[in-house]
């Protein structure tokens, strides 16, 4: 499993168009570049301290956190007093998540349980007093598979409970950016860079990150790993129909600069987070 490269823009596109020595096609979220990409954005805790912020108090029957990655929204909540069961179909971000939890205190990380599953299938027999898709993992999916996501958010949700998510808005009128940044990497075997773009096309309501490393090890070998991803940006009543399908109702919204950029000068643009409850 690698990745589609159509998602491959600018400098990374003629990476990969090279064909360079040792260049390892990367799946998202995996490998060195999952392990670093998870450590750049657990720096950022704003949306999992917003989700524990705004879950409400502790249910007897728990919370479940779809997509969990990392686990910087698992250790929120569990810091909050909740129990939480983690869902995420990576090994590299369970790995993370767990040596996240790992220094957090047995009080806290007692309360949590990682599970690693497909959450468009998830079937736990159990419901939940909340439900966290954190990470704008829910913008990942196509129109498709987002459905089959906010249903299993709905099948493994208690009535009364609570959904909470972010995502990626459009505006009227936004016009395309792109941004590139570079990483020094150094560690006790390699070092190296990691280049970090983005490039949002609100036409094409996409937002696509992409990711390239180059590490050198002792002996002057050269590793190379290239991988990239899509968010889809969906404008805000597209979105309310989705959920309405699912049998949730929007109670809330709340808006967030990701970089503190202004949004006609930042590909990263802005999230949105939603809290939703099941309609009565």
């Amino acid at each position: 499993m690698t990745f589609d490269t159509s998602c491959l823009f600018g400098p990374f596109a003629e990476i990969e168009r090279l064909s360079l020595p040792d260049t390892r096609l990367s799946p998202p979220f995996e490998g060195v570049l999952g392990v670093f990409y998870t450590k750049l954005v657990t720096k950022a805790d704003e949306d999992s301290r917003w989700f524990a912020d705004n879950v409400g108090s502790p249910h007897e029957h728990g919370a479940l956190d779809l997509c969990c990655g990392g686990g910087r929204s698992v250790l929120e909540l569990a810091k909050k007093g909740w129990r939480v069961t983690g869902v995420d179909r990576s090994v590299t971000q369970l790995s993370a998540a767990r040596t996240l939890l790992s220094g957090a205190g047995e009080d806290v990380s007692d309360r949590v349980s990682l599970v690693r599953g497909d959450v468009t299938s998830l079937a736990l027999s159990r419901t939940f007093g909340a439900v966290v898709i954190g990470g704008l993992s829910l913008t990942l999916f196509d129109v498709d598979r987002r459905s089959e996501v906010l249903a299993s958010a709905r099948r493994h949700l208690r009535d009364g409970g609570r959904l909470l998510f972010d995502y990626v808005p459009v505006a009227v009128g936004e016009q395309n950016s792109e941004a590139t940044m570079v990483f020094p990497v150094r560690t006790t075997k390699r070092t190296g860079f990691v280049l970090v773009g983005a490039r949002r096309e609100p036409r094409r309501r996409r937002q696509l990150t992409n990711l390239y490393a180059e590490l050198v090890a002792e002996d002057g070998h050269t590793s190379r790993a290239l991988t990239g991803f899509e968010f889809r940006l969906t404008p805000y009543p597209e979105l309310e129909a989705e959920l309405a399908g699912h049998e949730f109702v929007v109670t809330g919204i709340e808006r967030e600069q990701v970089d503190g950029l202004d949004d006609a000068a930042s590909p990263f643009g802005t999230r949105q987070y939603v809290t939703a409850e099941v309609a009565a």
